[in-house]
């Protein structure tokens, strides 16, 4: 995945296994079941932590 003058650029398997990954934290690990999309001029998906104590995940750290 990397930025681009149109926008974060996701192929389609990158974009499945962040559904993938999303879905297993959210079943085994107290992650919401949901991700959340920030716009702005870096992009990013985030998925929470259904409790205050763990940190939330920003499924679009590798991105360049």
């Amino acid at each position: 995945m990397r930025y681009t003058e149109h926008g974060l650029c996701i192929t389609l398997d990158e974009l499945h296994r962040i559904l993938e990954y999303a879905e297993n934290r959210a079943k085994y690990d107290n992650m919401e079941s949901c991700v959340y999309i920030k716009g702005g001029e870096r992009p990013a998906i985030i998925q929470y932590c259904c409790y205050a104590e763990c940190s939330p995940i920003n499924h679009t750290y590798t991105a360049v």
